[in-house]
């Protein structure tokens, strides 16, 4: 499957057997080595989130369907630079309409660009009946899980609008055995099976009606094969049936879907304290991955010892920069006087120079001029982590997940070895949330955080595991919800406020560099 070409649509967006204004979809191979996490409960209470209002404190342009492009002109003959989300909106940089080729009133939005606002697709009204109805629905930029749940499905028909039990028989080929075994664990009989992890509990029965809202909000899908994953903002009973309310306001059966359990990590900012130390990050450092991490003291006659701790998976410790070798293994000193095993951490390595050339954690005096904020960032395929840059200065750092592959094979193509490709890249393309297709139709909704940088590769959240420093993506790199937020407002080309997505122009702003080595 290859993406269509920048001058169209977003990069990665999939156009094949679908209409072009599908949201931006990354094409990587999708898939997990092992199961993902659920809830820990089965049957957890349910929640509906509090709804969010259209924002009235200035004069806006709200969007009521997905990509309404931001143009540099007032034209549709010219490149788009963005595009807004229906659940955003954006302030004007003026109220008077301009007409223009293909819309009769383009507005100019902050901080630029223009929007085509035709009522349809995009209202100036905070009052439209069909954007007060499907505003509280939409992603909620704000949260580093822009959809308030996730969760992967056992296969799923998917329902335009909420079905009727007729309807849920022609679809659902074991609707048949499933709805019985359904009302056999809910009776307290031990579950089939197929229903383990999943959320029986039933949904609330009050829900506000949707409007009739355009078909353009929609992806078309009918089926999710098992495995895919689904997000969802809102449920309700119908029919004596839960019902999920999706991403893309179709409706998929609350029974045939494993919840995902919350992600929690985050990495280290080497500004700030952290909260969990008390600390203030600073390199050399070690990260840990793996379950067993045990500390070790040197004995009065050389050896290296185990004390009983173990540095909990996830964690962090600083390092005091000094190694000693034993035999076949090394040993690196912490900052308390003991020692951790090299085989079981994870080391990051501050790079000597800048992509530039000028020496990291000094002045820059190398005499050449940077775009924006001379932001980059460095990955470690098999070490497992990455560390932000701006400047000379490293100001985070992180484990990340690369491919099941690890590194490229040869000369075989990463796509089929599930490898994170290696090289020098820009960051091209941002969105807020994207729609991620494998070719054998396996699908990730609305993956949070996905910035572009090569091909069907990105930088993106993962809501589907917590496996950090592992590997996992099908050669995307892999981030916890928490820390892909961070490093998406982090890079250029900066996302203004209410925009879904921004794209890299080359030779018209800054993108940041992003080096990815074994």
């Amino acid at each position: 499957m290859t993406a269509p070409s920048a001058s169209s649509a977003p990069a990665g967006v999939q156009t094949a057997g679908l209409e072009a204004h599908l949201p931006p979809t990354a094409t990587a191979q999708l898939g997990h080595d092992r199961a993902p996490p659920v809830a820990e409960t089965a049957d957890p209470e349910p929640a509906q989130p509090a709804l969010r209002s259209p924002p009235t404190d200035k004069p806006r342009v709200y969007a009521k369907v997905r990509n309404v492009w931001v143009r540099g002109r007032p034209t549709y003959d010219t490149e788009w630079i963005g595009f807004l989300w229906f659940g955003s909106s954006v302030p004007l940089k003026s109220t008077k309409a301009v007409a223009g080729p293909g819309c009769a009133s383009w507005y100019a939005i902050e901080p630029t660009g223009y929007v085509c606002v035709d009522g349809a697709r995009a209202t100036l009204d905070a009052a439209d009946p069909v954007l007060q109805g499907i505003y509280p629905v939409g992603p909620n930029a704000d949260s580093p899980n822009p959809h308030p749940h996730y969760g992967e499905t056992i296969g799923a028909e998917v329902y335009p609008r909420l079905p009727t039990v007729l309807h849920q028989r022609a679809r659902e080929w074991d609707y048949r055995f499933h709805l019985p075994r359904v009302e056999r664990a809910l009776s307290g009989e031990q579950r089939h099976e197929s229903l383990l992890g999943v959320d029986l509990s039933p949904s609330p029965a009050e829900f506000t009606p949707l409007p009739e809202f355009s078909p353009l909000l929609q992806l078309g899908r009918k089926t999710l094969i098992p495995r895919s994953t689904v997000a969802w903002t809102r449920e309700t009973l119908h029919e004596g049936r839960s019902f999920l309310l999706t991403d893309d306001l179709t409706w998929v059966p609350k029974d045939r879907v494993k919840p995902y359990s919350p992600v929690p990590f985050r990495g280290l900012h080497l500004d700030r304290v952290d909260p969990i130390s008390g600390e203030v990050p600073k390199f050399p450092l070690a990260l840990f991955r793996d379950e067993v991490n045990p500390q070790y003291a040197r004995s009065a006659a050389g050896e290296f010892l185990e004390t009983g701790h173990d540095y909990p998976r996830l964690s962090w410790v600083g390092l005091t920069g000094r190694s000693e070798t034993l035999g076949q293994r090394t040993f690196h000193e912490t900052v308390d006087g003991k020692f951790i095993e090299a085989e079981t951490s994870v080391i990051p390595e501050l790079k000597a120079t800048t992509p530039w050339g000028a020496s990291i954690l000094k002045p820059d005096d190398s005499g050449e001029p940077q775009r924006g904020r001379g932001t980059w960032i460095e990955v470690s395929i098999l070490g497992g982590w990455l560390i932000a840059y701006e400047g000379t200065q490293p100001v985070f750092v992180t484990l990340m997940s690369p491919g099941k592959g690890g590194a490229p094979h040869g000369k075989i193509p990463t796509l089929q070895t599930s490898s994170t490709p290696t090289g020098r890249f820009k960051i091209t393309g941002k969105f807020v949330t994207a729609t991620m297709v494998a070719p054998n139709e396996l699908v990730h909704s609305a993956v949070p955080w996905a910035q572009n940088f090569s091909g069907p590769y990105a930088i993106h959240g993962a809501y589907w595991h917590n496996d950090w420093g592992q590997k996992k993506s099908g050669g995307c790199v892999n981030l916890s919800p928490e820390d892909a937020k961070w490093v998406f407002h982090f890079t250029e080309p900066e996302i203004p406020a209410g925009w879904h997505g921004v794209r890299w122009l080359p030779n018209k702003g800054a993108a940041t560099t992003l080096l990815l080595r074994r």
